[in-house]
C-alpha cells in the first residue's frame, strides 16, 4: 500500500503520539472570509434532499482554511441511518477542527445542539494499523440526538491545515460533483490575496469562471453540480477518464516543486561516519564489485529487512523519516524506504535521486497543477551505466532479471536542489517473464484415451513472492483447494494428483508444480482428429470504439509492461508418424504494443510449442487504430491444429487387455485422486465413473456412480447410471433409475426414455400410460410423437405408430427431427419402404447433424435389400461420427452377410461399445450371422 501526500488512513491513540493544539475540536463561529449561505427549506419535501452542499478554501500566509456547510433532509429510515452519526477528521499536527453549526430544522424551529452542549467525541484508536498505517489524522464523531425523519440535519465544520514540509507555499483540491448529481444549492469557493502568485485549474474539460476580486482577495465561484460530463471509452488514457477536481497552488512550475521538497529528503539521507547504513552499504561493497549487483543488493536490503508501516505522525504525510532511523527501527513507509535506499546508493557511488510519482493515472500529470497533493507513493531512480533504473523499496522480490522493470507510472519528479521537470518513464520491452508456464501432455497411450499432464507454473518479482508465504504457511487445506482449483482451469476436465510449491528466494522465483490427469486434448471434428496448439493469439481482438464525434481523436490506452511465456510439449502415440500440422506454425506479430511470438518443432513423437506475449504500456494513436485493427485480425486467425493420421487407433478398436495395459497409469492417477479427496469432494470419484465407461468397464463405471448417488444424488447422476444399466441388460434397475432422475427434476424427455425402455423390457401398456399421463406443451409434441411411436411399434402396433408421425408430419414438413424419426421407424419395422428412401433424404438435407440420420436411411437401405447404398450411407455417418456404435454394428451385420470376415470385427467393436445393440436389434429380427 502506499501513502504520501493528504491520503489518509483514520486515526492514532493520543498515548503513542506527541500532544499537538490540535487535538481537541474547537466550537467556534465560522471565521469572517466565510460567505454564508442562506438555506430554504419551505418547499418540503419537494426537490432533492441535499439542500446545501457549500465548499469554501482560503489560501493565505502558507495556511489552507477548508470550510464546508452542509444541509441534507432526511426523508427516510435509511437516510436517518446514514445520517444519525457524524465523523469529520483533520490532521492535529498541521492545524485544527473547528465545528461552526450542529442544527437540526424542523419547520420554522432551528435546534441549535452546539448551544444544548452536544460536543464531538475525539476517537483515540489507531484504525489503519492491520494495513500498517500511521497517518496522524484523528476523527471525531457524534451521534446526532433527537434527529427524525422529515428533519433538515445542517452541518458546518472546517479545517486548517499549515503544512511544516512546505513553508509558505499551499494546495487545495477540491472534487466538482457533475450532473446528475442533485442538490438544491451547490457552490465551491476558493479564495486567496489579490496579488499572491496563486495558480488554478481543473480538469479535465471544466470550464472556469474568471475570479473576481473584492476586499483584497480573489475568488473563484463555481456553481454545483457542473455540466454533465461527457461518456468517455473505457480504453482511453485516465486523463480522460478522469474526475473532475479543482486544483489550486502556489506552486510556479514542477521545477519550484522539485526544489521545495528536496532539502528534507536530501538531509534525511545523509550519513554519519559510523553509521550502520554506512556499514551495511561498505559490507554489499565487500560482496560485490559490479554496480548493478549493489544495486540489486541494495533494494533486496530495504525491500527484505525494512517493513512497511506509514508514519504521518509529526508532519510525516511529506516530511521523511532519516535513513539511520528507519534501519534502526526496521520500519519506514515509501518516504523512510526511498530515502534509506538513495542513502546506500549514495554511500555506494551509484547515482540516484528520490522520485515522486502516481501510482494511477501518472499519463494525466503534464497537464495537471504543479502541487505535492498529486502523488501518492515515492520511489528511487538509479543510473548505472547510462540506464535508469526505477526501484520500489516498498515493492518485493527485485532481482538482477526484473530490476530493468519500468513501473507503469508514467511519470516521475526526481527531487533535486536545482529543481526538475517531470521525466518520462519510458517503457521497455520487459527482459523476464512474469509467468513461464511449461506444459507437457502424455498422449502415448492415445488420442482418445485420457492423458497425463505435468504442470510447471514459474511466478517471478512482486506476484512470485507470494508463493512464498504459501510455502511457508504449508496449509494442507489451500493446497486441496489449489488442486480442485487447478482440476477445473488449465486443463480438460482434470484430476491433479499432486501439487508442490517452491520459492527460491535467490531469484525470487515462485515455482507451481501440478501432475494429474484429464480427458483428450484431442477433438474429433469435420472428419479430422485434431487439437489446438495455438495459445497466444487465440481469441485476440482489438476493436475500440471511436464511432462517437467527440471519441474519434482519443487514442487507446495499452496496457504494461507484462510477459508471458508459455511452452507445451505433447508426447503422441507410437513414433508420432502421420501427425501433420494445419496453420501458421511460426508467429512473430504485433498489435496495440502486443507482440505475440510462436515457434513449434516435432521430433519424432515429441512435438514442442514455444509462445511468448510480451505487452508494453502505451497509446495506440488515433491514425494507427486501423492498421492495429489489422493485424489483431490477422493474428486472430493464425490458428495452429495438430491432426492424427486418418489411420489412428479408436479405444474401441483395442482389446480388453490392451486398454487395461495402455490406461493403467491414468487409472492409478484417478485412484490417487478419490482416494485424496475429502469426503464431500465427489469431483474425483465422478471422474473416475466416466472414465471406466470410456474404457467400456461398465460395472466399475456403477459402482463409481453409486457411491456418488449414495451421498449426492442428481438427475443427471441416475441418468448416467441408466444408460449403464441399460448397456448391461439390467432393464428394470435402469428403468428404476429414470424414475429416481425424474422425481428429483420432472422432465418430460426423461420420461420418454423411461417409456422407452418399459416397452423393451415388455411392459407396453405401463409404457402409454405414463405417457398420457404426462403434459405435453407445443414444443414438446414431436418428442412425445417420436416416444409414442416407438412405444405403439413395440406394442405391435405398428400401423398406428406410422399414422402418428404421418399426421404430425403433416402439420411438420420439414422437420428433420420427424423425418428422422418416420424414417427410422419404417425402417426397423420393415414397413412403407417404398417412399422411405425419399422421406430418409428430406431428413438428410435438413438435419444439423447428418450422422444419425445417415445411420437411418442406412437401414431403410438395408430392408430394401441395398447393402451397396446401405454401406455408402454407414461409412458416412461413421466418417462424421467414428463413436457411432450402431452404425458400426450394422455394417458389421451387412458385411457378415456377403461373407466377409471383417463383420465380426465390426460387431465385436460396437457391442464393446453398446452391448445393448445385441438385444436392440434382436427385437427387430435384425441379428448378425454366427
Amino acid at each position: 500500500m502506499h501513502k504520501f501526500a493528504g491520503i489518509s488512513a483514520i486515526t492514532i491513540m493520543a498515548a503513542s503520539t506527541p500532544v499537538w493544539a490540535g487535538e481537541e475540536v474547537r466550537y467556534e463561529k465560522a471565521p469572517g472570509w466565510v460567505q454564508i449561505a442562506q438555506v430554504d427549506i419551505s418547499n418540503g419535501d419537494d426537490g432533492p434532499s441535499e439542500i446545501l452542499f457549500d465548499w469554501q478554501h482560503r489560501l493565505d500566509g502558507g495556511v489552507v482554511q477548508s470550510y464546508q456547510d452542509r444541509a441534507v433532509r432526511i426523508d427516510n429510515l435509511a437516510a436517518l441511518t446514514s445520517e444519525g452519526t457524524l465523523q469529520m477528521t483533520w490532521s492535529p499536527d498541521k492545524g485544527d477542527l473547528f465545528i461552526h453549526r450542529l442544527e437540526i430544522l424542523r419547520g420554522d424551529e432551528v435546534l441549535d445542539l452546539i448551544a444544548d452542549g452536544v460536543e464531538f467525541e475525539v476517537l483515540r484508536r489507531e484504525q489503519g494499523l492491520e494495513q500498517r498505517l500511521l497517518d496522524g489524522q484523528l476523527t471525531a464523531t457524534v451521534a446526532v440526538p433527537g434527529l427524525q425523519e422529515g428533519d433538515v440535519l445542517r452541518v458546518a465544520h472546517s479545517t486548517t491545515v499549515d503544512d511544516q514540509a512546505l513553508g509558505d507555499e499551499m494546495q487545495a483540491f477540491q472534487y466538482l460533483p457533475p450532473e446528475p448529481f442533485r442538490v438544491a444549492k451547490g457552490r465551491a469557493i476558493v479564495s486567496w490575496p489579490e496579488g499572491a502568485d496563486t495558480r488554478f485549474a481543473a480538469g479535465p474539460n471544466v470550464i472556469l469562471p474568471v475570479p473576481e476580486t473584492r476586499g483584497g482577495y480573489n475568488f473563484l465561484t463555481i456553481d454545483l453540480p457542473i455540466a454533465k460530463r461527457e461518456d468517455m471509452p473505457s480504453d482511453a488514457p485516465s486523463r480522460f477518464r478522469a474526475p473532475p477536481i479543482l486544483r489550486v497552488g502556489s506552486f510556479a512550475s514542477w521545477q519550484e516543486l522539485s526544489r521545495v521538497m528536496e532539502p528534507h529528503f536530501t538531509a534525511a539521507a545523509q550519513l554519519s561516519k559510523d553509521s550502520m547504513v554506512a556499514n551495511e552499504a561498505a559490507f554489499i561493497m565487500g560482496e560485490a564489485s559490479d554496480p548493478l549487483r549493489r544495486t540489486e543488493l541494495a533494494v533486496r536490503l530495504v525491500q527484505d529487512q525494512v517493513s512497511y508501516l506509514l508514519n504521518g505522525l509529526d508532519g510525516g504525510n511529506y516530511l521523511p523519516q532519516n535513513a539511520e532511523e528507519t534501519w534502526e527501527k526496521r520500519y519506514g513507509d515509501c518516504k523512510a524506504k526511498s530515502v534509506l535506499l538513495h542513502a546506500l546508493l549514495q554511500q555506494m557511488g551509484i547515482d540516484s535521486n528520490v522520485v515522486l510519482v502516481t501510482t494511477q493515472g501518472g499519463d494525466a500529470l503534464p497537464g495537471l497543477l504543479p502541487i505535492p497533493g498529486n502523488f501518492d507513493h515515492m520511489i528511487v531512480r538509479a543510473t548505472v551505466d547510462g540506464v535508469d533504473y526505477w526501484l520500489d523499496g516498498t515493492s518485493t522480490a527485485t532481482r538482477m532479471a526484473n530490476m530493468a522493470e519500468v513501473p507503469a507510472f508514467h511519470y516521475a519528479l526526481p527531487l533535486t536542489s536545482a529543481g526538475a521537470d517531470l521525466t518520462p518513464m519510458t517503457d521497455r520491452e520487459q527482459p523476464y517473464p512474469d509467468t513461464n508456464v511449461e506444459v507437457v501432455f502424455d498422449h502415448s497411450a492415445g488420442i482418445d484415451l485420457p492423458v497425463l499432464f505435468e504442470i510447471k507454473i514459474e511466478i517471478s518479482g512482486a506476484q512470485g513472492a507470494g508463493v512464498q508465504a504459501i510455502v511457508d504457511e504449508d496449509d494442507p487445506e489451500f493446497r486441496k483447494q489449489m488442486t480442485r482449483n487447478f482440476g477445473g482451469g488449465m486443463t480438460n476436465a482434470g484430476q491433479v494428483t499432486t501439487i508442490d510449491l517452491k520459492y527460491d528466494d535467490e531469484t525470487a522465483i515462485g515455482t507451481v508444480l501440478v501432475k494429474g490427469v484429464a480427458d483428450s486434448e484431442f477433438s474429433y471434428d469435420e472428419g479430422k482428429f485434431s487439437t489446438s496448439l495455438a495459445n497466444v493469439g487465440e481469441g485476440v481482438s482489438f476493436s475500440p470504439n471511436r464511432v462517437r464525434p467527440n471519441w474519434r481523436e482519443i487514442p487507446v490506452a495499452t496496457n504494461g509492461p507484462s510477459r508471458t511465456h508459455m511452452s507445451m510439449e505433447i508426447k503422441l502415440p507410437g513414433k508420432g508418424e502421420g501427425f501433420t500440422f494445419r496453420g501458421i506454425e511460426d508467429l512473430d506479430s504485433s498489435y496495440a504494443n502486443t507482440r505475440l511470438v510462436r515457434k513449434v518443432s516435432k521430433s519424432g513423437a515429441i512435438i514442442r510449442i514455444e509462445e511468448q506475449e510480451i505487452s508494453r504500456l502505451g497509446e495506440i494513436a488515433v491514425a494507427d487504430l486501423a492498421a492495429s485493427r489489422q493485424a489483431a485480425l490477422r493474428i486472430s486467425k493464425a490458428d495452429l491444429e495438430l491432426d492424427a493420421p486418418a489411420n489412428s487407433v479408436w479405444r474401441w478398436e483395442r482389446s480388453k487387455s490392451e486398454l487395461a495395459k495402455l490406461t493403467a497409469d491414468a487409472l492409478a492417477a484417478y485412484n490417487y485422486a478419490v482416494e485424496q479427496a475429502d469426503d464431500d469432494d465427489f469431483g474425483p470419484l465422478k471422474a473416475r465413473a466416466r472414465f471406466n465407461w470410456l474404457v467400456y468397464d461398465f460395472e466399475n463405471a456403477i459402482e463409481d456412480y453409486s457411491a456418488v448417488i449414495a451421498e449426492e444424488p442428481t438427475a443427471s447422476l441416475f441418468l448416467d447410471r441408466a444408460s449403464l444399466n441399460e448397456s448391461l441388460g439390467r432393464l428394470g434397475d435402469a428403468i428404476a433409475d429414470i424414475q429416481h432422475a425424474y422425481d428429483l427434476s420432472p422432465q418430460n424427455s426423461t420420461a420418454y426414455y423411461q417409456a422407452q425402455l418399459m416397452a423393451r423390457a415388455g411392459d407396453t401398456d405401463g409404457a402409454l400410460a405414463l405417457l398420457d399421463l404426462l403434459p405435453v406443451s407445443e414444443d414438446e409434441i414431436d418428442g412425445m410423437v417420436d416416444a409414442r411411436s416407438i412405444v405403439l411399434g413395440l406394442a405391435g402396433s405398428i400401423d398406428s405408430g406410422l399414422e402418428l408421425l404421418a399426421e404430425r408430419l403433416g402439420d411438420r414438413t420439414d422437420n428433420s427431427t420427424l423425418l428422422n424419426a418416420d424414417c427410422w421407424y419404417r425402417a426397423i419395422h420393415k414397413v412403407a419402404l417404398d417412399d422411405a428412401v425419399s422421406l430418409c433424404n428430406r431428413a438428410v438435407e435438413r438435419a444439423r447433424s447428418p450422422a444419425p440420420v445417415l445411420d437411418s436411411r442406412a437401414m431403410v437401405h438395408y430392408r430394401r435389400g441395398d447393402m451397396v447404398s446401405a454401406l455408402v450411407d454407414l461409412d458416412a455417418a461413421l466418417k462424421l461420427s467414428p463413436a457411432m456404435s450402431a452404425s458400426r454394428y450394422l455394417r458389421g451385420i451387412i458385411l457378415l452377410d456377403q461373407g466377409k470376415s471383417e463383420g465380426r470385427r465390426q460387431v465385436e467393436m460396437a457391442l464393446r461399445q453398446s452391448p445393448e445393440l445385441a438385444e436392440y436389434y434382436a427385437l427387430y429380427g435384425i441379428k448378425p450371422k454366427s
